[in-house]
């Protein structure tokens, strides 16, 4: 130790308490100094489980331990830190270190800047927290959210939410919307009542009679009527959608699904369409037979001219059928009169399944293809109708040639019977489903997976109204069910805002209702913190986050969305944390000494107070920020008398890694004070720079009062200053 530091007094055992309260914080407590990039001066050891670098890293890195610091973080740290450096304003960030593994981990890095009494920059003193976790999860969350939104708004039909007020709102639409009716989905929202606007004419006052039946009795919706596109078309929609419900029963909202069916519809008209072409044509043909029978002396060329106009009526009749969006088929059940097979099937039937439509009529083929699970029930629903003639209509299941699997819709009616009475022919139509029907699957398991986050993940949403009047009016829509879990309580102890506010804790109450008042007068976003008080008497604190989503039609919030998350584990280790400190403040502000650390780099002749306690002023008149801010005061402080032996012992300690001395100082008011100092060299020997932790008592009062001496020239203009 060189002569510059030699009067400086050294460790205690006191301190000990305050270490080990400091290093089994779960935070990492520091101090820089006040520079651009600034030096470490003291850090806390547990920054190894938290950063995983040792404090001597730290202590030996001088500026370049920024290059922890992740590079893509880097830059924006340092210009924060440059702003809080200029104005001297707190610095407050969250971002990443690397270990020295290669691992990431995510800190809150916050620190304020300490001045003396008369407002000197002095450093900065900060506190470093591990929120690795709950980055992690906030980002698992946000990529969950992601991945089922994108499943909801991919699928090719159009999921909705529909309220229940006479108007019959679209609260949600999928993107879909617009290439089916070719309005944006903004525009679908914004205009209220668009979809009882777009209903066909023909089908209004039925659909809009059905949609408030349903509504009063809450029977599920499966619906299959037109809407009028933006450009005109006519868009047959298959509409499914069920009425959700609150715990208490109450309708909540219309959840459906709209389905474009205009193809199937066009091939069920198709059909008709070529049922009535074919009654026309046997009753022409037999009627131009019958002509033909009754004027057979009529000229050949007579005879040719119809045939080919039978011929010419033939093909139309065939060119409607193998152009319809479907397969058309006739299949025969049973003998005919006149020993022909009447069987068909239209070219449809290589498109939808792979085979020709000469191997289709093969029924060894049909049932060969048929699902396993569907086989029994299509034959026996067959064998039925085969027997009674009853129409046959099911869905079910083929593998086509390449072992796909297709859904079909088969409707088949009567077509004749034999001379014996027996039904044998039927004709019908195949429609392809699977893509709707695939659809419907993907949607289902997109509302249940949009279900299972709501009620069965790691938060809890929930949604409300504001009902602006006289008196403001908030009416909780939903909320999730996780909530009674976290609280210990069914689920009407909390749902209506009168008694949420009954369970939350006192000293938050009157903070939560500002910011409630506040959020629905103005629909500002919040993320807040705030306790409640759970069944069993815990303390759980809640992270409230929730925007507005929704405003009337002059700018009112009115509709409100959020998500709280239980946060009892981050806030009891913040309270753990805060408490920690304010129990080291306590011992080191309260004992009846002085306590101190100390920093020497013997090479260099640096020399530093790191910390003082406050102390000094009652022991010499000075406050530790202003001794601090004085690195070599203490010489000036001893008495001249004792200074030569005081040299000589710390000397000595340098040596020896311990300090013990009592000698006299000189009070800011000129007079002397015997001080008793001891301290330990906490860093190894020959370890720059060296610490030193350590204590002064005050032992006046076991040594004769001694006469007030002059105080040098310097010190008393500094004491008349």
């Amino acid at each position: 130790m060189t002569s510059d530091v030699s009067w400086i007094p050294r460790g205690s055992d006191p301190e000990a308490d305050m270490r080990s309260i400091v290093e089994h914080l779960p935070a990492v407590l520091y101090i820089d100094s006040d520079e651009p990039i600034p030096n470490t001066l003291y850090i806390s050891p547990n920054v190894e489980k938290i950063l995983g670098y040792p404090v001597a890293f730290f202590e030996e890195a001088g500026p370049a331990w920024v290059d922890l610091i992740h590079p893509g973080d880097l830059p924006g740290v340092l210009e924060a830190w440059k702003v809080a450096v200029t104005q001297g304003a707190p610095f407050d960030r969250e971002f990443r270190h690397v270990r020295p593994d290669g691992t990431e981990v995510w800190v809150h890095d916050h620190a304020v800047l300490i001045r003396d009494a008369d407002g000197n920059r002095l450093h900065w003193r900060g506190v470093l927290i591990d929120i690795t976790d709950r980055v992690q999860a906030e980002r698992e969350l946000a990529s969950s959210e992601a991945r089922y939104r994108a499943l909801v708004e991919g699928i090719p039909v159009v999921v909705y939410e529909m309220g229940l007020d006479d108007q019959r709102r679209t609260l949600y639409a999928s993107p879909h919307i617009e290439a089916l009716f070719g309005y944006t989905r903004e525009e679908w929202l914004d205009q209220q009542d668009i979809w009882a606007e777009l209903l066909h004419p023909d089908d209004r006052e039925f659909e809009l009679a059905a949609h408030d039946l349903l509504s009063a009795t809450g029977e599920p919706w499966s619906r299959e009527y037109r809407l009028i596109a933006a450009d005109g078309r006519v868009v047959w929609v298959r509409d499914q959608a069920v009425l959700l419900r609150d715990q208490d029963g109450r309708p909540l909202t219309w959840q459906g699904v709209m389905v474009d069916i205009s193809a199937q519809k066009q091939a069920e008209e198709g059909l008709r369409t070529s049922n009535d072409d074919l009654e026309f044509r046997v009753l022409a043909r037999t009627a131009q037979l019958e002509e033909a029978n009754e004027l057979m002396t009529l000229e050949i060329g007579e005879r040719r001219r119809v045939e080919r106009e039978l011929r010419s009526a033939e093909q139309r009749f065939r060119n409607l059928v193998e152009d319809l969006p479907a397969v058309v088929y006739r299949r025969q059940v049973a003998a005919s009169d006149d020993d022909r097979d009447h069987s068909y099937a239209s070219p449809q039937i290589d498109e939808l399944l792979g085979f020709t439509a000469t191997e289709w009529q093969d029924e060894r083929i049909r049932l060969s293809r048929l699902h396993p699970h569907d086989r029994d029930r299509v034959v026996s629903a067959w064998e039925r109708s085969r027997f009674t003639g009853e129409p046959f209509e099911m869905q079910y299941r083929y593998f086509d040639k390449s072992g796909r699997i297709v859904q079909v819709l088969d409707r088949a009616t009567m077509l004749a019977r034999n001379a014996a009475g027996d039904p044998f022919l039927f004709q019908g139509v195949l429609i392809d489903l699977t893509a709707r029907l695939e659809a419907e699957r993907k949607a289902a398991e997109a509302e249940e997976r949009f279900r299972e986050l709501a009620e069965l993940g790691p938060m809890v949403p929930y949604s409300f109204v504001v009902h602006h009047g006289e008196q403001q009016r908030v009416e909780m829509r939903y909320m999730g069910p996780l909530m009674s879990e976290v609280l210990g309580l069914p689920r009407e102890a909390w749902i209506e805002p009168a008694r949420w506010l009954e369970l939350m804790h006192p000293d938050d109450r009157d903070d939560v209702m500002t910011q409630t008042r506040v959020n629905t007068e103005r629909g500002e976003p919040w993320d807040v913190d705030y306790r409640m008080i759970a069944a069993d008497g815990r303390i759980v604190w809640l992270n409230d986050r929730g925007r507005c989503i929704e405003r009337d039609e002059i700018g009112r919030p009115v509709r409100f969305q959020g998500v709280l998350l239980d946060v009892t584990t981050r806030r009891t280790a913040a309270d753990a944390l805060a408490a920690e400190h304010a129990i080291l403040h306590d011992l080191v502000e309260g004992m009846p000494a002085v306590p101190w650390t100390h920093t020497v780099d013997t090479d260099s002749g640096w020399t530093r107070y790191v910390f003082m306690g406050s102390q000094t002023s009652e022991l010499l008149g000075y406050t530790s920020e202003e001794l601090i801010a004085e690195p070599y005061h203490f010489p000036r402080l001893v008495h001249p008398d004792d200074r030569n032996r005081v040299e000589r012992a710390s000397q000595i300690s340098d040596r020896t890694g311990v300090w013990d001395d009592e000698y006299r100082v000189i009070h800011r008011d000129g007079s002397v004070r015997w001080i008793h100092g001891v301290g330990r060299r906490v860093t190894p020997a020959g370890w720059e720079p060296a610490t030193w932790h350590g204590v002064t008592f005050d032992v006046t009062s076991r040594h004769a009062p001694e006469e007030p001496i002059p105080a040098p020239v310097e010190d008393q203009a500094e004491r008349q200053g």
